[in-house]
């Protein structure tokens, strides 16, 4: 199983993406990878504190997908180049926070990012 470092997976994330929208937030994650596959995502967490993912969705290519959909029988196939925005409900405070990710994709096993930004 290839192991990816927590430096590197933190370039995925696009930076500035992480605000408000709704009653949740939103950032976006860019596949600097390769192609392939996430068939889960299985945590999302805001400053240590693990957030529900009833309500949580990955928006690809116009397309949006509720995070409960994305499984091994029906992975979500993300390009090169692609950028995901990744809706996760329950609104920020205004300040700096870190969110953590965990996915599995086949190609890799699980894998954890990593994000700190602030919400205006």
């Amino acid at each position: 199983m290839y192991n990816m470092s927590s430096d590197a997976l933190k370039k995925l994330y696009v930076t500035g993406s992480l605000k408000n929208q709704g009653e949740g937030f939103v950032f976006q994650v860019k596949n600097l990878i390769d192609s392939g596959s996430i068939s889960g995502i299985t945590k999302f967490a805001v400053d240590g504190a693990a957030r529900p993912l009833e309500g949580a969705t990955v928006e690809l290519n116009g397309k949006v997908r509720p995070v409960s959909e994305i499984t091994w029988a029906s992975s979500l196939y993300v390009g090169y180049g692609a950028v995901m925005t990744i809706y996760v409900p329950g609104a920020l405070e205004p300040g700096e926070h870190t969110i953590v990710m965990q996915v599995n994709v086949p190609e890799l096993g699980s894998l954890s990012f990593p994000v700190t930004d602030t919400v205006a």
